[in-house]
């Protein structure tokens, strides 16, 4: 799977991360089959990246160190979107926001103006 040192060290992190998850839940929880999947492509993803880095700073061609750049940044982008799919806690509810005073207040004035229309109603 991760050949490059900084690979490991994500899987690792991610991980700990998943490990940190299951110790505030109480409950063991274990990668989907999905995330499996996608943790691959993060590994094969840092390998590519960590190649063409290496690639990078022995490249004495203007050209080539171009193409490379833009490569290493489509890698880096890629890289992001892959680490946004996999969440520890995804199953875990958001907190839903505070209301302001404000929005609290007009929130009861409307629930009030559609009362008395039901009642007008019914």
């Amino acid at each position: 799977m991760a050949r490059s040192a900084e690979a490991r060290e994500m899987l690792a992190a991610l991980n700990s991360e998943l490990a940190a998850s299951s110790r505030r839940r109480g409950v063991q929880l274990e990668w989907s089959a999905s995330e499996t999947a996608i943790l691959g492509l993060i590994s094969a993803t840092i390998d590519r990246k960590s190649g063409l880095s290496r690639e990078y700073g022995r490249c004495e061609s203007l050209s080539l160190k171009v193409k490379l750049s833009a490569e290493l940044r489509q890698l880096e982008t890629q890289l992001a979107r892959l680490l946004k799919q996999v969440k520890p806690d995804a199953d875990v509810p958001a907190a839903a926001p505070r209301m302001s005073p404000t929005s609290r207040k007009a929130q009861t004035a409307a629930n009030a103006r559609w009362e008395r229309e039901r009642r007008a109603q019914g």
